[in-house]
């Protein structure tokens, strides 16, 4: 269980850079007219091959949750930082602090990230930094993800099924839910992952198809 001062999922929204991989931890919602809603121009096979061709070719490519979480070149976990509680010697004494007080511990307006672009969390006690995947979800769990995206073709079918090769599952054993709402469908997985670095590969996964609105 988490304690009640850990920075929750929610906690982390809208703090991840524009370029931020998938699951930094969480894609801004794009505005509604940075979609475009036109009349699409006819394509010819050769296009639609190629384009299922390259979505292939992404989907196939090693995960960047697979590189080493690194700071500065330096092994994230070895990295110094906040956290750490300093061996004071008791004191009778009362006293009034005076100066700038610490610095707050995993403030959501202000994240860190390491080299791969990844959120990182700091531990209270240890001040030892880990990605957040990493720190904040025990393992293996069936973690529940709600994707929403563009109700075009088997949208909910092939989603499920990017869930189940990047669990190493089959696709009628992931348990999903969905709801339509005019031309989106939000489909809510519950995806059985065994570590970080499938959870992250996941949502890298997810992003490649571009009939993906947001995904949290």
């Amino acid at each position: 269980p988490i304690p009640l001062a850990t920075p929750s999922r929610a906690s982390f929204l809208g703090m991840v850079p524009p370029d931020a991989p998938a699951g930094s931890f969480f894609h801004k919602v794009p505005e509604e007219g940075e979609r475009n809603t036109g009349n699409a121009t006819p394509q010819s096979f050769n296009d639609i091959n190629d384009e299922v061709t390259e979505l292939l070719r992404q989907r196939r490519k090693p995960p960047r949750a697979s590189k080493p979480s690194t700071i500065g070149g330096v092994p994230t976990a070895k990295a110094t930082g906040f956290g750490k509680n300093q061996a004071t010697k008791p004191s009778s004494k009362s006293f009034i602090g005076i100066g700038p007080q610490d610095p707050v511990i995993n403030d959501p307006t202000k994240p860190e990230f390491d080299d791969q672009g990844y959120t990182l969390y700091t531990d209270n006690t240890t001040g030892k930094k880990s990605r957040v995947f990493e720190a904040l979800v025990d393992y293996p769990c069936d973690f529940t993800m709600k994707i929403v995206g563009a109700n075009e073709g088997f949208f909910v079918e092939e989603i499920v099924a990017v869930v189940a090769e990047a669990c190493e599952s089959e696709p009628g054993r992931i348990s999903y839910q969905t709801r339509a709402v005019g031309k989106w469908t939000s489909v809510t997985v519950q995806a059985p992952v065994k570590s970080s670095e499938m959870l992250y590969t996941l949502y890298e996964k997810i992003d490649l198809d571009p009939r993906v609105k947001f995904k949290f």
